[in-house]
Formats: C-alpha cells, sequence, structure tokens
C-alpha cells in the first residue's frame, strides 16, 4: 500500500479526532488486507478507543485514550498508525515489509 504524506497531513489537521481514528483504521485495514483477506479491523469508543484487530481466532488489542489520540493526531499525520503498528507487533502481529511505502513512512524500515 502507498501513503499519500500531503493529503494525511491535510486531513490529521482537519478532521475529528474520532474521524481520524476512522481513517487509521481504514488505512490499517487495507494494508492487513494486502496480506491475508480474513484480516478485519474494529474501532469502539467506550472511555476510550479500543482498536482490535482479528484474524480467525487471532485478536489483538490497542486501547488508546481520547486525549494521546489527539496528541498523536496533532503530532504528526503517521503518529498514530505508528503506535498502533508498534503495539501490534509488540502483541505479536507480524508485519511484512515490501507492499508499498506505507509501512516505511510509518515505521522508518525497509
Amino acid at each position: 500500500m502507498n501513503a499519500m504524506g500531503f493529503i494525511r497531513g491535510y486531513l490529521s489537521k482537519n478532521c475529528s479526532n474520532e474521524d481520524f481514528m476512522i481513517l487509521v483504521g481504514e488505512g490499517i485495514e487495507q494494508q492487513l488486507k494486502e496480506w491475508d483477506e480474513a484480516y478485519e479491523v474494529n474501532i469502539m469508543k467506550f472511555k476510550d478507543y479500543v482498536f482490535v484487530v482479528k484474524n480467525g481466532a487471532t485478536c489483538y488489542e490497542v486501547f488508546i485514550s481520547e486525549s494521546l489520540l489527539a496528541e498523536l493526531q496533532e503530532q504528526s499525520p503517521f503518529s498514530l498508525d505508528q503506535k498502533i503498528w508498534l503495539d501490534l507487533e509488540g502483541q505479536g502481529l507480524e508485519i511484512v515489509m515490501g507492499y508499498g511505502d506505507y509501512l516505511m513512512k510509518v515505521l522508518g524500515r525497509e
């Protein structure tokens, strides 16, 4: 998947926090589905946001407070993506590089 930094920068500055979270979730789901169509992303809002990635019986969860979401959204266009990907990787999700430049921009890896 390829990332459009200019567009993402504009959206990070002009979307509400919730809309930005959904936008990021859609991008992450798109990347995951390039690896395996069975991946699903769900975002739930309780006191905090719960970002859930499922692939069959395997489930990963990332919790993000409203204040952290606002901070990451303000910090840079891909800071929220980076936080989610690193948390998912820390829980055992294997990140597969080589599908466009999106993950290189987010994680700074090749």
